[in-house]
C-alpha cells in the first residue's frame, strides 16, 4: 500500500483533520501491533471500542488515525497535531475503502478473479477447496482464519498482492444487511451459495429468512458474473432462473444439476471421497457426502476458468482443511482410536453431517461428545431433539453431552435406549472419556459443538491425559 491520507479519506468518504501530508502503507485495526507508516483504523467491537485506543495506536507510531465524528469532538482530536480521518461509522468507511484498493488492484494489476462462497453450512471447507483448485493456475489468496466479516473481510483484500490474480472470500453473517454490504465492498466475479440451513435461524426468523439474507450476495455482482449454487437444497434449486446471474447448479441427487456427483465411494478410515463427475473420475482428502458438496463449487469454477481435470485434481491433492472443521487423525501412535475434531462451530446440519461420518468409520465403538448449538433461539429445543434422533439412527455406541441446550439431547438419546451420559462441568469429561478409551484402544471418537462451547478445551486435556 502506497497511498495518500487524502486518496484514504476520499474512498473512506471522510473528512481530514490536520492533514499532514502522510503516505501511508499499512491500515491496523490493533494499537498494540502498530507497522511503520500505518494509519490505525479505530473500531468499536463487542467488547472494546477501539476509540478509547487512538492515544496509544499514536504512540506506537501510528501516523494518523480514523475515527468517528463523535469521538473527533470527545477526545478533541482537532486541536491536537495529529491526522485523522472523521467518518459517520468506521465500519461502512473500511468496507468503502477495501473496495476502492481493491478496485486499484483490478485496475493496475491481474486480479480478475473474486470468488466469494457463503452458505449455512460448509463454507469455510469449500473456500478451502477452492482456493486449492484454483492455486493449481493462478495466483490464488484467500480469507484467513474468520476473516469473513464486515471488518475480517477488507483485512484480507488489503493483503493484495501485485501479481494476485484470483481472491477467495469467504462471507459470513449473522443478521440481514450484513452479506449486503460485503457484497457490494468485494464486487465479486463469481459467487458460491453451499446451502441453507438453521445457522443463525435465531436472528433471521426461518429459513426463508436466510435464504434472503444470503442472495444479498447478489448485490454487489454484475450481470455477466456466475454463481454456483446447491440443486440439491430445495430452498436454493427454488431459485434456478430467477438470479439475473450465470447460473451453475452442483448436486447428487438432483438430476436437473448441471454438474452431478456419481459413482460416489468413501474410506473414511484414510478420509478420503471418490466421485465421478460426466465420468471423470476425482478424489478428495476428506471423506463424507457433505465434503463431497463442498468441493464441486471447486471443481465448477476450475471449469469455468479454464482448468483441465488434471490440474482440477492437483489441487484437490493439495487441499488442507481448516483447523477444528473435521480433521480426521489418530489420536497417538499407541493406541487405535481416531479423533475427528470438528469444534469450530455447528449447526444441526453440520452435526449430522458430522454424525453420518463418525458411524462410517471402521472401528469397533464411535463415541460423540457434544455440546450446544447455539444461536438457535425458539428452534433450541427441535434442533437438540434432531441431534438425539440422528445419534439414534446412526447408532452411535455412547454420547459425552455438557451443556443446557444439550439436555435434550440428552433426554431424547435415553429415551431411545442409547447410552448417554450427560457432564454438569466440562472439565470432567476428560477425565471420564480417558478412563473409557483406556480400556478400549480401538475406537473413533467425535468432538463437535458450537465455537462458544469451546470443546476443543475437553480434546486437548484428553489428548494430555492419553501422553
Amino acid at each position: 500500500m502506497n497511498l495518500s491520507i487524502a486518496d484514504i479519506a476520499k474512498a473512506a468518504n471522510g473528512e481530514i483533520i490536520n492533514n499532514n501530508n502522510i503516505i501511508i502503507k499499512n491500515i491496523t485495526k490493533d494499537s498494540r501491533k502498530v507497522l511503520s507508516d500505518s494509519l490505525y483504523w479505530s473500531i468499536q467491537g463487542e467488547i472494546f471500542d477501539g476509540h478509547d485506543f487512538i492515544f496509544e495506536a499514536v504512540e506506537n507510531g501510528a501516523l494518523g488515525v480514523v475515527a468517528r465524528e463523535e469521538a473527533v469532538k470527545r477526545f478533541d482530536l482537532q486541536s491536537r497535531n495529529m491526522t485523522v480521518i472523521a467518518v459517520k461509522d468506521t465500519v461502512q468507511a473500511l468496507l468503502d475503502f477495501a473496495k476502492y484498493y481493491k478496485n486499484l488492484h483490478k485496475n493496475l494489476d491481474k486480479l480478475d478473479k473474486i470468488i466469494a462462497v457463503t452458505g449455512s453450512v460448509g463454507k469455510t471447507t469449500a473456500k478451502e477447496f477452492m482456493y486449492s483448485v484454483l492455486s493449481e493456475k493462478f495466483k490464488t489468496q484467500k480469507s484467513g482464519g474468520n476473516f469473513n466479516n464486515e471488518i475480517g473481510m477488507p483485512f484480507t483484500l488489503f493483503e493484495l498482492e501485485k501479481d494476485t490474480e484470483a481472491v477467495v472470500l469467504e462471507m459470513g453473517m449473522s443478521g440481514f444487511g450484513e452479506i449486503k454490504r460485503l457484497s457490494e465492498s468485494a464486487n465479486p466475479d463469481m459467487a458460491v451459495i453451499t446451502n441453507i440451513g438453521t445457522s443463525h435461524i435465531s436472528n433471521l426468523g426461518s429459513r426463508e429468512g436466510i435464504k434472503k439474507a444470503k442472495f444479498e450476495i447478489l448485490d454487489g455482482m454484475a450481470y455477466d458474473s456466475d454463481i454456483i449454487l446447491n440443486a440439491d437444497d430445495n430452498m436454493l434449486y427454488s431459485e434456478r432462473n430467477k438470479t439475473g446471474r450465470k447460473e451453475y447448479f452442483f448436486g447428487i441427487n438432483n438430476e436437473e444439476a448441471d454438474f452431478i456427483a456419481e459413482e460416489i465411494e468413501f474410506d473414511y478410515n484414510k478420509n478420503i471421497s471418490a466421485f465421478t463427475v460426466d465420468k471423470i473420475k476425482f478424489k478428495i482428502p476428506a471423506a463424507g457426502t457433505h465434503n463431497i458438496y463442498n468441493a464441486l463449487p471447486a471443481l465448477i469454477a476450475g471449469k469455468i476458468y479454464g482448468l483441465s481435470n488434471e490440474e482440477i485434481q492437483g489441487g484437490f491433492n493439495n487441499f488442507e482443511n481448516a483447523k477444528m472443521r473435521q480433521n480426521i487423525y489418530a489420536l497417538n501412535d499407541i493406541t487405535n482410536i481416531i479423533i475427528i475434531d470438528d469444534c469450530y462451530n455447528a449447526s444441526l446440519e453440520s452435526v449430522k453431517a458430522a454424525v453420518e461420518t463418525l458411524a462410517n468409520i471402521n472401528k469397533s465403538k464411535k463415541i460423540a461428545v457434544l455440546s450446544d448449538v447455539l444461536e438457535s433461539g425458539d428452534f433450541s429445543g427441535e434442533i437438540h431433539r434432531k441431534i438425539g434422533e440422528a445419534l439414534l439412527y446412526k447408532k452411535i455406541d455412547k454420547v459425552y453431552l455438557f451443556g443446557e441446550n444439550s439436555k435434550i439431547t440428552y433426554e431424547t438419546v435415553k429415551q431411545g435406549g442409547g447410552e448417554c451420559v450427560y457432564f454438569e462441568d466440562k472439565s470432567e469429561i476428560a477425565s471420564e472419556l480417558f478412563r473409557e478409551l483406556k480400556e478400549l484402544r480401538e475406537c473413533a471418537v467425535l468432538f463437535k459443538a458450537s465455537r462458544g462451547m469451546a470443546m476443543e478445551t475437553v480434546l486437548e486435556d484428553l489428548k494430555k491425559n492419553m501422553r
